[in-house]
């Protein structure tokens, strides 16, 4: 038998039918793809639903493909025959080529794509520089059509050089590059011009930041050049450090003779762990004055949030270099440390909130402002180039053209123009805009503003919400207790179900047991819970405190260590409960997790309006929940471990015991768990079967919980009040040792509170990412009094009167 090929086997009607439409298909999907990232891309910022993932996913990863495929059928046609509906057909391309930039919602759909954003050059230049060119030689006839055809793919060439661009910014090799040093605004723009500095009869001031300085007089050092008759006047120079941004203080040095000078002399005093700068009053006053940069106060007050994001703004360039896993400098953290010590929860996790949903344009979007001269400017030449295509088209004949392809053509066409302006509302409403209006006095501006922001229509643009603003929730109880709550229908399905079970071998009835669970613990816990506003109130307060008592770089870091034991400590019972917080972190989270369950739902039994309406109370059955659903949904977020085959096996020993017991409700079943037996019993070690079960220690330390209410005295707000602590450092410490790029993953996906939490953390001085104060060698220059007196040196030492001291 011949080889034929799939077009051959079908009839003939169909193979006509698919030669005609298969461009019109490809076409539409493209449009398809385009509109539903430019409606979607953002909304995953603050949306968690999986649904939203997968239709980005769809229409995201096929754009080259479809390219691809259109090109090729485009030049097989072209190739057979040309024909006036073949020429509008070769029209479309251009559009499709513009697609390949994206709408600004969207530049990646992973973090992985910022990093393979080096592939994307070669890809778009084969292409633009070789496939394109070729399609339009062969349809190119010199009139108008083609001509429109040159602008738009002109258009998508900026378009995709553009994508680029931004795929690039959110790389970790850009994100690693030092943020600019802070400058006053009228700081010397050279140091090396030393005679235009020396021969002014005005004085200069220069300003730099010594980010590694641990003397808070080094941070803004202060150079004045006096007239001729009374130089020099040094009030505090400071220099040293070998950082790349220190001034140049060789080229001023060399406007002063002081080579041989007798007098001079070098003193290197012993090294300090502390260092002190002593101030040294020049002529003129007679108390030193440093430079201080205010924090410019909030102009625009019919803003919302203006002064936060204002904050937030200062801080983000500093801080978004951690998703990068770079250290911070020391002064940064200072400076961040001292503006969130007097703030309300509220403000503190509203500015984290702003510099999160920054870091999420940086990552997936196009992050354009209104002052982005050139990316605002190309946005408007774009739109341009698109209505006056659409305009020329409309003056084209267009009676040899089919009725279908004009249709596709104008969706094409109105779609570009549809997508430049819906993308500009987005830029002129969003939070970078808004700041940089809130620093200018133009109410003109804000009006536009306002009037702009009006037009975002709540179906068609995305909310103004920067996060999904919820938390996960898991309960191991009641996924136990759902499989045991079965018909009896079911009840005789399952038992001849395990019976087939059993027949395989044990590998393959271990790997069965384990997917059942997970699918039905997925299915029946995939919830989630706002966070509550005194749960912020919380984790704010505690993380307050140990900032406050870190007093070094070193106590902040093992600060950030603790997983619950400073928790004990504090309340005196950590010679009774320390053996529940091992090594093994994703072990405590599932023992305190079951025993926190057991202890809320004895309480609310016992009596719900003492207990369980507490605040502390509350926040540990959340957050115990949360940190099981990051256990079993995000794994990746928490330490390495096993964490999944401990919950698999705590699980499954759960429902044996719940169904030897017929229990079906989840407060029977704690009254059954908190009467296992174990006075006299140690805690349950691994087993040389390595069993990975908790349960039992679960209920040895719900039971060591309950029994603080009578040995020790405790009421059970105080109880509740110490595991909440406990929860919030174990949560604390989850985030602080999460990989950066799971935080960056978590953005595209409605956001987490572990990464509010590790971001708070470091402004709070509580990260491992940050470099400390080091003692490095200074040279400081000081003015002598009488030196002239004191040295009986001549005029040569009266041109440079000065004493090194190396320190």
């Amino acid at each position: 038998m011949n080889n034929r090929t799939v077009l051959e086997i079908l009839p003939q009607s169909v193979t006509d039918f698919f030669n005609e439409w298969q461009l019109r298909i490809v076409a539409l999907l493209s449009l398809s793809s385009q509109i539903a990232l430019l409606l979607l891309g953002n909304r995953r910022k603050y949306k968690t639903e999986k649904w939203l993932r997968s239709i980005l996913w769809v229409a995201y990863s096929p754009e080259e493909l479809i390219v691809a495929v259109f090109v090729g059928i485009l030049s097989d046609c072209h190739g057979n025959g040309k024909n006036p509906s073949q020429q509008l057909q070769a029209f479309w391309m251009p559009f499709l080529l513009l697609h390949l930039g994206g709408p600004d919602t969207i530049t990646a759909y992973s973090t992985e794509d910022n990093e393979l954003w080096r592939r994307q050059i070669p890809q778009k230049l084969l292409l633009f520089g070789w496939a394109a060119p070729k399609i339009l030689k062969k349809s190119w006839k010199g009139k108008l059509l083609n001509i429109l055809a040159g602008l738009m793919f002109a258009a998508g060439l900026s378009k995709s050089g553009e994508k680029a661009w931004f795929l690039k910014s959110g790389s970790k090799g850009h994100l690693r590059k030092p943020h600019p040093v802070a400058r006053l605004p009228d700081d010397t723009d050279s140091l090396d011009d030393t005679d235009s500095h020396v021969s002014s009869s005005s004085s200069a001031s220069i300003t730099n930041v010594d980010p590694t300085c641990r003397c808070p007089g080094h941070i803004y050092t202060d150079i004045v050049l006096e007239p001729e008759g009374n130089r020099p006047s040094f009030p505090d120079i400071v220099f040293g450090c070998d950082r790349p941004n220190r001034p140049n203080y060789a080229a001023f040095t060399r406007g002063y003779d002081f080579n041989g000078a007798p007098g001079c002399h070098c003193s290197c005093p012993p090294e300090c762990e502390e260092c002190e700068i002593v101030n040294i009053p020049s002529p003129k006053s007679e108390k030193s004055e440093k430079v201080i940069i205010p924090s410019p106060p909030s102009r625009n007050k019919t803003m919302p949030d203006a002064d936060l994001l204002e904050k937030a703004d200062q801080f983000f360039p500093k801080f978004k270099r951690l998703f990068a896993d770079v250290a911070l400098y020391w002064t940064d953290l200072e400076q961040s440390k001292s503006f969130f010590q007097n703030i309300s929860s509220a403000e503190a996790f509203r500015v984290v909130e702003i510099e999160l949903a920054f870091m999420y344009e940086v990552f997936y979007t196009k992050p354009v402002a209104v002052y982005d001269v050139f990316s605002f400017l190309l946005r408007f030449i774009n739109l341009l180039v698109s209505i006056s295509v659409l305009f020329s088209f409309w003056t084209i004949d267009k009676h040899e053209f089919q009725y279908v392809d004009l249709i596709i053509t104008w969706l094409l066409l109105v779609e570009a123009i549809l997508r430049e302006i819906y993308c500009i509302i987005l830029t002129c409403s969003s939070d970078r805009t808004e700041n940089w209006l809130n620093k200018r006095e133009k109410t003109g501006m804000t009006r536009i503003y306002q009037a702009i922001s009006s037009f975002r229509v709540p179906f068609l643009f995305p909310d103004k919400k920067r996060w999904s603003d919820s938390m996960g929730q898991c309960s191991l109880l009641s996924s136990s207790l759902n499989f045991c709550c079965i018909s009896p229908l079911l009840e005789m399905l399952s038992e001849v179900w395990n019976f087939c079970i059993s027949l395989m071998s044990e590998e393959l009835s271990e790997i069965w047991n384990f997917f059942s669970i997970r699918l039905e613990f997925e299915d029946s816990s995939n919830n989630s819970s706002v966070v509550p506003k005194f749960l912020k109130i919380l984790i704010f307060e505690q993380l307050q405190e140990k900032s406050r008592t870190a007093s070094n770089n070193k106590k902040a870091k093992k600060f950030s260590a603790h997983k619950g034991e400073s928790a004990l400590e504090n309340m005196k019972c950590f010679s009774e409960l320390g053996w529940s917080l091992g090594e093994e972190f994703d072990e405590n989270i599932l023992l305190w997790h079951v025993a926190t369950e057991l202890c809320y739902y004895a309480d609310l039994n016992r009596n719900s309006s003492i207990s369980v309406e507490n605040s502390n109370c509350k926040a540990s059955k959340l957050v115990s929940d949360y940190m099981l659903h990051l256990l079993v949904n995000r794994p990746n977020m928490l330490p390495n471990g096993m964490g999944e085959i401990g919950f698999r096996e705590t699980c499954d020993e759960a429902r044996k015991f719940f169904l030897s017991g017929n229990i079906k409700d989840k407060i029977q079943a704690c009254e059954k768990l908190l009467q296992v037996n174990t006075k006299n019993r140690q805690p349950k070690e691994k087993e040389e079967k390595n069993c990975m079960s908790v349960l039992f220690n679960a209920c040895l330390l719900a039971q060591s919980l309950q029994l603080l209410e009578k040995e020790m005295e405790w009421n059970r707000e105080k109880k509740w009040e110490m595991m909440s602590d406990v929860w919030i450092e174990m949560l604390s410490y989850a985030a602080s040792q999460c990989p950066s790029n799971q935080h960056a993953e978590a953005l595209g996906q409605g956001g987490e509170l572990l990464t509010h939490v590790w971001l708070l953390m470091a402004h709070f001085g509580l990260t491992e990412h940050s470099q400390g104060p080091r003692t490095c060698n200074r040279v400081s220059l000081l003015r002598l009094q009488n030196a002239d007196e004191q040295s009986g040196c001549g005029s040569g030492f009266s041109s440079f009167p000065w004493e090194f001291l190396c320190s």
